[in-house]
């Protein structure tokens, strides 16, 4: 059976028999078999490009060419730059207690990170400061049924550049004299102060509702009074004052 190749008389074991010629030398065994030039183990998925080499893993799946995984955190807006960002709640306070009454403008308290700071409360120039322990108070407000657009308290919100600001209440404490206004109601700028919201009483604490105001520029909030029944009649906003919303 070719066992020992040279020693053992030509025969169909050493000489050509189809043991040698066949099956060991050109047979399928050496040419052709699955073992040798063909088989799956050889050139089979796993070299030529089946999953395990050059499929999907290599070759450009989703999490080698940009699922929504790898791209949220580039375009995401905690990337826009601003450093408030998912803040709710009270975006600026005014604390009162410490005022004449009488002072040109009272500075915010606290702010909110996303809020510049440089926020103010004053009265509109129409108006003539009083006097009124822990408040900002005035005098000569309007005796007509609604708002006149001159006499106001106003207050300005500034975002930090990248945030844009939303607006929803304002929280308010205040006080008429027994001949100032009657009532009283808030408007913004977002809309040039054209939509004024549901009056509140001229002594009351509301907390006034705020629609459809957001912008990334700065938001002047005004509070006005109107129904007095004599020009000396007062308006303070006492004790606090919160404007709250969000951050983006």
């Amino acid at each position: 059976m070719g066992v020992d190749s040279g020693s053992d008389p030509i025969g169909d074991g050493d000489a050509g028999g189809k043991r040698d010629t066949a099956e060991l030398d050109g047979g399928p065994g050496d040419n052709g078999s699955p073992g040798d030039t063909g088989a799956p183990s050889d050139a089979g998925p796993s070299d030529t490009g089946t999953g395990g080499d050059t499929g999907l893993a290599e070759t450009g799946t989703p999490a080698d060419t940009g699922t929504a995984s790898d791209a949220a955190p580039d375009t995401s807006s905690t990337d826009s730059g601003c450093p408030g960002h998912g803040t709710t709640g009270a975006l600026v306070t005014f604390d009162l207690s410490s005022q004449s009454g009488s002072e040109t403008s009272a500075t915010a308290t606290t702010s909110a990170t996303g809020v510049s700071g440089g926020t103010a409360l004053s009265r509109a120039s129409t108006l003539t400061a009083a006097s009124g322990s822990g408040s900002i108070n005035a005098s000569g407000w309007p005796t007509t049924a609604t708002a006149n657009a001159s006499d106001y308290f106003t207050l300005t919100v500034t975002p930090t550049a990248g945030c844009a600001v939303t607006l929803t209440s304002l929280a308010v404490d205040v006080k008429a004299s027994s001949t100032g206004p009657s009532k009283g109601d808030v408007a913004t700028s977002a809309d040039a102060f054209a939509t004024h919201t549901a009056s509140f009483a001229g002594t009351s604490t509301p907390t006034v509702p705020l629609t459809g105001v957001t912008s990334s520029s700065p938001i002047e909030v005004r509070v006005y009074g109107y129904g007095a029944s004599g020009s000396s009649g007062t308006l303070r906003i006492e004790n606090t004052l919160t404007l709250s919303g969000s951050i983006d």
